[in-house]
């Protein structure tokens, strides 16, 4: 089974002979149940069925439902009921990696018979246990016992070239990783990883070589951003130590070209300004290894599986505990998750000297305010502004998040104090002005608005979301009506799968008495967006004024029942018993 897949109970049952149910209830109880996987069944029924059935099912759906905690403490009340259970134990152990107790997760592996440990995570977790007690063959013969996806078998091939460095065998190291081989995306961490093996045995001119490499795959970017920043940062760091500044510089600049404020490369900057010899980016066997497993789980989770990643990155941090940017990934993962106090965990152990630090702080305020705590989270926000007065995303959270409590007053002094900090303004403060913009608008205070959003399109001049706000304003308030339906169809133009957008040109449309063309619009983004109630309420209106008042009331109470605001719902009921008066 692929390290990368949750290994499921039922499956194991089935292929292992686990039959829990015929230990207690007949060897057909569970069939005869008609159960369902853990993804369809969301109710805990341990207490509704016989302990160890019930123990056993509520774990399956604690895992379905990403709730660890539950999933590990039902998996040990099963395997007290039923203490030879291998399947069980081999659930567990998984739960435990995925949850970061690792040392748990070793120690469980005694009480599963060897001829059972044949998952790749149980080879992975053993691995990375000999690695940090720099058992190298021991690592070696696990990790040869790997076999499954290409990805699983790369990761393999990569943390073995590490151990064999780690025993002080930088040729095997060399020719093992130079093996691998497949799609781009393969080469390009083959070739980070050769230059970071040959980078921590001294060899930066051989490194920059294997660095140029790795960069030049340039199309992986975007699946393998963490990936390919690092060896960006890698490949600048050897450079730097050899002397060779201005190519150093020029790899950051190209860097900082793909991701402006990437925390790293601007730190990397910075300490090469300041006439400083930057250190490796890894210098361990233990950190090599650390950041196979780093790659691996910030690439799964950028396509959107969390708990997929989660395991790689607890390994990570297992083999690399003080890595800011292991600890980073890891918050991330759990934050997707929305479990933001395990997040805020994280995020709080990454130091203040990090060049993550400052983007760490900031999610950690974000996660407080999810969790009702906006006094502690708006005094995390200001710190970091006071810390960094030009900080624009620490000022664009701060006033979103007062915004969001309707206290535009304190986001315009935000912006305000930021603003006025900007003696040549560029087109990446167009931001700025447009949230102050909206912050005026929403006080009543139209003409410095309008001034914000007109400054904010001069600096950015096709921004749909300035289009669309200052055009569909105007039409709102009958003026330059013809200039601002222009703006939204614009705006339409450049984010044509905006519902929000496509709901202002309806609705324009409706403002204007164009009747038939506001539908056309509004049942284009409801198409976008069926479950927003003001889209829905916007196309009941318009199918009232066409004529079509039993569509009209059908989606007047469909926006009723999706969770409109408490002022738009009065509005509705009233369409709903009366109609459209005017």
């Amino acid at each position: 089974m692929s390290l990368t897949s949750r290994i499921r109970i039922m499956a194991l049952s089935s292929a292992m002979g686990i039959a829990i149910a015929a230990s207690a209830h007949g060897a057909g109880y569970l069939s005869d149940l008609g159960l369902m996987t853990g993804a369809e069944k969301t109710i805990d029924v341990s207490d509704e069925l016989p302990s160890l059935s019930g123990s056993f099912l509520a774990a399956q759906i604690a895992t379905a439902n990403g709730d660890d905690a539950a999933a590990i403490e039902n998996y040990r009340r099963a395997i007290k009921l039923d203490p030879d259970n291998v399947g069980l134990k081999q659930a567990l152990f998984a739960g435990l990696t995925g949850d970061g107790q690792i040392a748990e997760a070793i120690e469980l592996l005694q009480d599963i018979p060897p001829e059972f440990q044949n998952q790749n995570i149980n080879h992975a977790v053993v691995a990375a246990n000999a690695l940090k007690q720099k058992s190298w063959s021991q690592a070696v013969s696990r990790l040869k016992k790997v076999a499954g996806t290409d990805l699983d078998n790369m990761l393999a091939q990569l943390v073995v070239a590490w151990a064999q460095l780690g025993a002080r065998d930088m040729e095997k190291a060399i020719a093992g990783a130079s093996q691998i081989d497949g799609p781009d995306w393969m080469r390009m961490i083959k070739e980070y990883h050769t230059g970071l093996v040959l980078a921590a045995s001294g060899k930066d001119s051989e490194a920059v070589t294997a660095l140029e490499i790795a960069v030049s795959y340039r199309s992986v970017a975007g699946a393998l951003t963490e990936t390919y920043m690092r060896a960006m940062q890698a490949l600048a760091i050897s450079y730097a130590r050899l002397g060779n500044l201005e190519k150093a510089n020029s790899v950051l600049d190209e860097g900082l070209a793909l991701i402006s404020r990437h925390p790293a490369l601007l730190a990397l900057e910075a300490s090469i300004a300041n006439g400083d010899k930057p250190a490796l980016l890894l210098k361990t066997a233990q950190q090599g290894a650390a950041e196979v497993f780093y790659n691996v789980g910030s690439a799964i989770s950028r396509q959107g599986r969390s708990p997929f990643a989660q395991s790689h990155l607890q390994l990570a941090h297992f083999l690399a505990p003080q890595s800011d940017v292991v600890q980073f990934a890891l918050g991330n993962v759990y934050q997707d998750q929305e479990k933001y106090l395990r997040a805020n965990d994280l995020y709080t152990k990454v130091a203040d000297t990090s060049p993550y630090f400052r983007s760490a702080q900031l999610e950690y305020a974000i996660n407080l305010d999810r969790l009702d705590q906006f006094p502690t989270s708006e005094a995390v926000l200001s710190d970091l502004i006071a810390g960094d007065p030009d900080d624009l995303i620490a000022v664009l959270t701060l006033g979103g998040l007062y915004a969001s409590k309707k206290s535009f007053d304190k986001a315009v002094s935000v912006y305000d104090a930021a603003i006025s900090r900007i003696s040549n303004p560029e087109r990446l403060h167009w931001n700025i002005f447009y949230r102050r913009g909206i912050a005026h608008e929403r006080l009543g205070e139209w003409p410095d608005a309008e001034a914000d959003f007109k400054q904010a399109l001069e600096l950015y001049p096709e921004q749909p979301d300035v289009l669309n706000y200052l055009g569909y304003s105007w039409i709102d308030q009958g003026i330059n009506l013809e200039e601002g339906l222009g703006m939204i169809r614009k705006a339409v133009e450049l984010k044509p799968n905006s519902g929000f957008i496509i709901d202002s040109l309806g609705w324009a449309y409706y403002q204007l008495g164009r009747y038939e063309d506001a539908v056309v619009e509004l049942e284009t983004a409801l198409e976008k967006m069926p479950s927003d109630p003001v889209i829905i309420d916007h196309l009941g209106d318009a199918y009232w004024k066409t004529g079509r008042k039993l569509e009209a009331v059908y989606q007047w109470r469909h926006a009723i029942s999706s969770n409109p605001t408490e002022e738009d719902a009065a509005k509705i009921q009233e369409k709903i018993r009366h109609g459209l008066i005017n």
